[in-house]
């Protein structure tokens, strides 16, 4: 008989005997949900709270027993979030904080997995220069905008970082920072044209955002490209 277990890595402020309670009510379906953000085959992601701390969710599903089994020889999807979420703020890039992570099995395969983060109260960079008209928009937060996009893109050249998936619903304007969130294709790379050609498609898909807004396309398209052909 092959027997279903969990196997936790939680972050210290986190690890308490009630907290690990909490993770075996979400392996089981019964957390609190705030909001459902997305539910399909692939993944689940919901809000959540675990006393005072809003959190958000993310559950990777299962596909199949041919999927489970390929899943088993190599990290999580989970796992490579908290990995690479550790990578991005040593590198000076903002993402939300890990909380913790889950890994369920059955014996030596890996089944479903658990992304657990702090969730971020922001607004979608998109959704920050449709509420703006031109004449509204203050320079000094334009100004300030603008550093944080050319630092974004100077952090990840510098570190050899690329996110995978820079369209605007994993950009996240917080406190007057940029956040990237969704870090399931993120990579820390080795070999420099595997690291160039995976950050010429992030400067791409970042720029795809703004093809129906010329203005802020032109904003930042020197600042993407600055510094790297």
């Amino acid at each position: 008989m092959i027997f279903k277990r969990y196997h936790y890595q939680i972050e210290p402020a986190y690890d308490t005997a009630e907290f690990r309670q909490e993770l075996e009510q979400i392996t089981q379906g019964n957390s609190r949900v705030v909001a459902t953000l997305k539910e399909d085959v692939a993944a689940s992601v919901w809000r959540s709270e675990y006393q005072t701390h809003p959190l958000l969710i993310k559950r990777y599903n299962t596909q199949g027993a041919w999927h489970a089994i390929r899943r088993s020889f190599r990290n999580s999807r989970a796992d490579n979030c908290r990995n690479m979420a550790r990578l991005f703020q040593q590198a000076g890039i903002h993402t939300a904080a890990n909380v913790a992570v889950i890994q369920e099995r059955f014996g030596p395969f890996k089944a479903r997995s658990w992304f657990i983060s702090e969730y971020i109260r922001g607004e979608l960079l998109t959704r920050y220069f449709e509420n703006q008209t031109s004449s509204s928009r203050q320079r000094v937060e334009l100004e300030l905008l603008k550093t944080n996009v050319a630092n974004l893109f100077t952090f990840l050249r510098r570190h050899q970082l690329s996110h995978g998936d820079l369209k605007a619903t994993n950009i996240l304007l917080s406190d007057d920072q940029l956040y990237l969130i969704d870090l399931d294709a993120a990579r820390a790379h080795k070999n420099e044209n595997s690291f160039q050609r995976a950050h010429k498609k992030d400067q791409s898909r970042f720029l795809k955002n703004w093809l129906q807004q010329a203005e802020v396309h032109q904003l930042f398209e020197p600042l993407v490209n600055q510094g790297f052909p």
